[in-house]
């Protein structure tokens, strides 16, 4: 009879206050003979990727199997722990809160759906992609160099790749109608949103009454469909600021907002700061040159 053994994250106490500007994601690999006995809670986000294991991951006293190409994601505050049969070898990426908000920015589905569903069965293929782009990240981010062009575009496709996944495991697999309403609903916003932002027209495309859209998204995501919407439109607009070389106003202009009044309005009511401050926040030097009319936004 193989022994049980109860493991958990490597070292985790030693990160919760070590992040920096360039290790705000750590990657670390877990095997037999890095273990704790305890279940415990942290600060930061963990997604772990199970290569080979055998077990059981009680997340928020919640079972979850273990087992070969399983990932598994734990939030802040979560109580966890992970019970393995014999050997194991898990690899854990460890995100702090600020990369945690950017990440949920790019997740399909609000962190309200990832929490009720931590648990993925992935193929070997998209199992061992993920694995690359996140050691990746970790790796470049060892050079010191400007983390944000390099986390950015790599954090997408993390994300969709996640999104991908969790929309076929929990919604086209489904026989649920609602919840197949709901998968049509994200296709056609990733399709729309950044000029469609009415959650009319896409209830019209789906033949639904919007009351009925909005019911179905708050019972599965706790969000009404117009938060789903802006949210996408938020992420849009990070991306552009950071990635892009348009002026705030050409970004505005891209997404169908009227003027910079109601494009910086909109982006300070969902994120809590202007567009000049987010970029600032991001340390990106580039305002004055390239948009010295967006200085009062």
């Amino acid at each position: 009879m193989k022994e049980k053994t109860t493991g958990q994250s490597l070292r985790l106490g030693s990160f919760q206050y070590d992040f920096n500007a360039y290790k705000e994601i750590v990657y670390d690999e877990v095997g037999d003979s890095e273990r704790y006995a305890q279940a415990k809670s942290y600060d930061f986000f963990i997604i772990l990727l199970f290569e080979k294991a055998v077990g059981m991951h009680t997340i928020e006293e919640k079972e979850f199997p273990v087992a070969a190409f399983h990932m598994h994601l734990v939030f802040p505050g979560q109580v966890h722990q992970c019970e393995y049969e014999s050997d194991h070898k898990v690899h854990q990426f460890i995100l702090s809160r600020p990369i945690l908000e950017m990440f949920g920015n790019y997740m399909m589905f609000p962190f309200a759906f990832y929490k009720k569903n931590p648990s993925f069965s992935l193929s070997s293929e998209i199992f061992y992609k993920l694995l690359y782009e996140f050691r990746g990240i970790y790796t470049e981010l060892q050079r010191n160099e400007n983390i944000w062009e390099i986390v950015l575009p790599r954090m997408r496709i993390i994300t969709l790749m996640i999104s991908k996944e969790a929309c076929r495991q929990f919604f086209i697999d489904d026989e649920n109608p609602a919840t197949r309403k709901l998968a049509d609903f994200f296709k056609l916003v990733m399709l729309y949103f950044r000029t469609k932002k009415n959650v009319k027209f896409y209830a019209d495309r789906m033949l639904l009454s919007s009351n009925y859209l909005n019911i179905i998204c708050k019972k599965y995501f706790d969000k009404t469909a117009s938060s789903i919407i802006n949210n996408e439109v938020v992420l849009e607009i990070k991306m552009l600021l950071v990635n892009s070389n348009k002026s705030i106003k050409e970004i505005a202009v891209d997404l169908g907002f009227k003027d910079l009044s109601s494009f910086s309005g909109f982006f300070s009511n969902h994120t809590g700061m202007s567009p000049r401050d987010f970029l600032v926040r991001y340390n990106r030097r580039r305002i004055s040159q390239k948009d010295p009319e967006s200085a009062s936004l």
